[in-house]
């Protein structure tokens, strides 16, 4: 296969990029499964540096590479991302001054993943820390090619019940509120991406639970440092010192909890707040996950019509089309967090880009 024409480039070896003191580690999970958070408790240990997520860029700006940057065949193609980059908003949002020069020096060329490892490093120096992680949900489904980057990358998949991710879900500008198509992408999406790890081994590829990070935070915070290859620190635990610089103020909103310790009452949501018939629905579609990851689930799902005539209703507005509709007819409805925000009156923004 002609790797040029792939999302970056064929693998990086850690001697082709400056001297890192640990191999790259990138977390990532389904959207609303605890991803701020456990980028929040790594990005508090004295030697790993985490930067706000980029939410896809490195995926996008690697997928332009062919079209836009010519492979990085020359000095003024790598010039040329190294200042896109530097210009994304995403970048914009992390909390510490990048040196240009320091960005540019002694790059190679045709090589993707030595530049995606070049902004993270010069993040992790502005922090002290010799240490660097990224955290992307896009990762999820793309685990594959960020492999191709590094040839000796960790990943560190974080799993939230279904039916909790599916609540959660429901109170975001743009998630998907249809219950039984997050079941099917949550049974989907996990299951792809443990079949990648699988193959890549547990060396390399870790899952942890939300519940068990947050239930059981010191257990958890200790195996997830003996797979990064770091010794345990309490001063994790103190991450919320952090939110004020990191987290800008314009977007806190996304996680109503990020300035607390982890919030128990966010495990088991779907007790109390999803329906019986909703219920249904997602375990319709998720039963089998359900048991297989280790939740509680119905030993046999019951039949419903209720729950029929909502999963009806789901599959005529899947894909977004009562969104749509909305639009169209200029009615816009703020999500539950979006009134939340706006009751205590933050200022809320959404990315662009």
């Amino acid at each position: 296969m002609d790797t040029k024409s792939e999302k970056g480039k064929a693998p990086v070896s850690s001697a082709a990029l400056p001297q890192v003191a640990t191999a790259p580690t990138f977390l990532f999970g389904m959207e609303r499964s605890g991803t701020t958070l456990l980028s929040m408790l790594i990005g508090a240990h004295p030697r790993v540096a985490v930067p706000l997520a980029t939410t896809g860029m490195w995926l996008e700006f690697a997928e332009r590479l062919q079209g836009r940057f010519n492979d990085l065949a020359t000095r003024d193609d790598v010039i040329r991302l190294v200042d896109a980059i530097l210009a994304h908003e995403r970048v914009k949002l992390w909390d510490a001054e990048l040196d240009r020069q320091v960005l540019l020096a002694d790059l190679p060329l045709g090589d993707f993943g030595a530049i995606v490892a070049r902004f993270h490093e010069a993040y992790a120096r502005a922090k002290g820390k010799p240490y660097w992680a990224n955290v992307d949900i896009a990762t999820l489904d793309n685990m594959d090619v960020v492999n191709a980057w590094f040839e000796d990358a960790r990943f560190l998949h974080i799993i939230r019940d279904g039916r909790d991710v599916a609540l959660s879900h429901q109170t975001m500008p743009y998630g998907a509120g249809n219950i039984a198509e997050c079941a099917r992408a949550w049974v989907h999406r996990t299951a792809t991406n443990t079949k990648m790890g699988h193959i890549l081994g547990p060396s390399r590829y870790m899952t942890v639970r939300f519940e068990d990070l947050v239930l059981d935070t010191q257990t958890t915070l200790a195996r997830i440092c003996a797979f990064i290859g770091v010794s345990y620190e309490e001063q994790m635990l103190r991450y919320a010192e952090m939110v004020e610089d990191k987290i800008p103020r314009g977007r806190r909103w996304l996680w109503p909890a990020i300035s607390c310790p982890p919030q128990q009452s966010k495990v088991g949501r779907w007790r109390r707040q999803m329906t019986r018939s909703q219920r249904i629905v997602f375990e319709g579609v998720a039963n089998r996950a359900l048991k297989d990851w280790g939740y509680e689930a119905y030993d046999e799902v019951p039949r419903s019509a209720a729950a029929y005539l909502l999963d009806l209703w789901y599959y005529l507005i899947q894909g977004g089309r009562l969104r749509r509709l909305r639009r169209r007819l200029g009615f816009k409805r703020e999500s539950l967090l979006e009134r939340q925000a706006r009751k205590l009156g933050e200022r809320t923004s959404w990315p662009t880009t």
